[in-house]
C-alpha cells in the first residue's frame, strides 16, 4: 500500500464500533439530561420496573423470587419499555430503539450474561444487568459481532456472549447499587408483624411502626393496604397517621415534609417516599408537635 492508500484506508471494524458507541452514549446522556441524572433516574427505574412486575397490590407477592418463570422473562419487556420512555426515543423498526437513527436493540439480565437475538447481529445492544439479592445494577452498549457471541445458539436462536463479548462491553454505568427490595433483607418475624393484619389500615400502621426512620415507596404502601383508595390508609381522620400520632411516631412525606425531613437529619426521601420516626430530643418532639404530626 503506498502513502496514498494509507491515507484513504478505512477505519477498522474495532474503530467504527467504538465511534458508534461513544455516539450512542452521548445521545443517550444528552437524552437523559446529563450523566448527574442519568446515574439518579436508571436505579429508580430499574426498581419500578421490578417492583411493577411483581405487583404487591393485586397479587399478594412482595419479591421477584415469588413471580412466574415468564414473568421474570417479562420484566426485560418492562425495562426496555421504561427505558424507552425515559429516554424518549422512538421504537425501532425492527429493534427496541431508534437512537439518531441507529437501530438498537435492549437485552435484561438477572444472571450472568445476555442472550443477543439474530435480527440484532451487526447492532449495538444496551446491556442491562440486574441483581435483586444485592441491589446492583450495571448499563452499557456493546455492538453485537459474531466474535462477541459464543458458539452456540438457545432453541429461539439466540446466543450468548463469550468472554471476548464480556470484556467489549462498554459500561455507562458499572456495579452501582439501585434501591433494594424492601422485603428482602426483612425476617420472616417481621415481615409476618407487617403482613398478617387483616385491614389495610393496620398493615400500613404495622409498616410504618416497625419500620422507621426508613424511606418508604408510595408503591410499597399501595402494596400493602391492597385497597382502593390504599393512600386514604395513610391520612389523619381515620387513617394510620392517627394511630401512629398518639404513639409518639411522626409520619412524613418527601413532597409535603422535605424540610422537617432534613432539619431532623433523617435520611432524603424522593417526592413519593413516606419515613416514620420516633423523636427523642426535646427538640425534635418541639418540632414534630409544632407541626402538627405528633400529640
Amino acid at each position: 500500500m503506498n502513502s496514498s492508500d494509507s491515507r484513504h484506508a478505512l477505519p477498522s471494524q474495532e474503530t467504527q464500533d467504538s465511534e458508534l458507541i461513544q455516539h450512542l452514549e452521548a445521545a443517550i446522556l444528552r437524552n437523559a439530561g446529563g450523566s448527574t441524572r442519568f446515574k439518579r433516574e436508571i436505579p429508580l427505574l430499574l426498581r419500578k420496573a421490578i417492583d411493577e412486575v411483581i405487583d404487591s397490590a393485586r397479587t399478594n407477592r412482595f419479591t421477584l423470587d415469588e413471580t412466574e418463570k415468564t414473568e421474570k422473562t417479562y420484566l426485560g419487556s418492562k425495562v426496555e419499555i421504561l427505558l424507552r420512555s425515559f429516554l424518549r426515543f422512538p421504537k425501532g423498526k425492527s429493534l427496541d430503539l431508534s437512537i439518531d437513527g441507529i437501530e438498537v436493540d435492549i437485552k435484561n439480565t438477572m444472571r450472568a450474561n445476555w442472550m443477543i437475538p439474530s435480527e440484532a447481529m451487526g447492532h449495538p445492544c444496551i446491556l442491562v444487568k440486574i441483581d435483586e439479592k444485592s441491589g446492583r445494577f450495571s448499563i452499557g452498549i456493546i455492538v453485537a459481532r459474531c466474535e462477541a457471541l459464543g458458539l452456540g445458539t438457545n432453541k429461539d436462536g439466540k446466543s450468548s456472549l463469550s468472554k471476548t463479548g464480556r470484556d467489549q462491553i462498554h459500561w455507562i454505568l458499572y456495579d452501582e447499587a439501585y434501591p433494594k427490595n424492601f422485603w428482602q433483607d426483612l425476617s420472616p418475624e417481621l415481615r409476618r408483624k407487617i403482613t398478617s393484619p387483616t385491614s389495610g389500615k393496620e398493615r400500613v400502621d404495622a409498616l410504618f411502626r416497625y419500620v422507621q426512620a426508613t424511606p418508604i415507596s408510595r408503591s410499597l404502601v399501595l402494596g400493602i393496604a391492597q385497597q382502593k383508595d390504599a393512600m386514604k390508609r395513610l391520612r389523619k381522620n381515620g387513617g394510620a397517621r392517627d394511630s401512629l400520632a398518639r404513639d409518639g411516631i411522626a409520619l412524613l412525606s418527601g413532597n409535603y415534609d422535605s424540610a422537617l425531613i432534613e432539619a431532623l437529619k433523617l435520611s432524603k426521601c424522593e417526592k413519593h417516599e413516606f419515613i416514620s420516626f420516633t423523636p427523642i430530643l426535646d427538640h425534635d418532639k418541639l418540632l414534630l408537635r409544632g407541626a402538627g404530626h405528633i400529640e
